[in-house]
């Protein structure tokens, strides 16, 4: 089987007392078209700066 193309496992991000990202957890395969959708402030730009390395998450893996 073909690795993964985005593997992120348990990633949270805090700023300050506030947690913006919680453990999130993605796999994108080949192939696959993948949505993130989601309410004002529910993390999904917070996510995409930790994907690009333009924030650092406090915890959890991107591969």
């Amino acid at each position: 089987m073909p690795s993964p193309l985005l593997e992120i496992n348990r990633l949270t991000k805090r700023f300050g007392g506030v947690v913006a990202l919680s453990e999130v957890t993605v796999t994108v395969e080949a192939h696959e078209i993948v949505g993130l959708i989601g309410p004002n402030g529910a993390g999904k730009t917070t996510l995409f700066n930790c994907i690009t390395g333009l924030l650092r998450p406090e915890e959890g893996t991107i591969a």
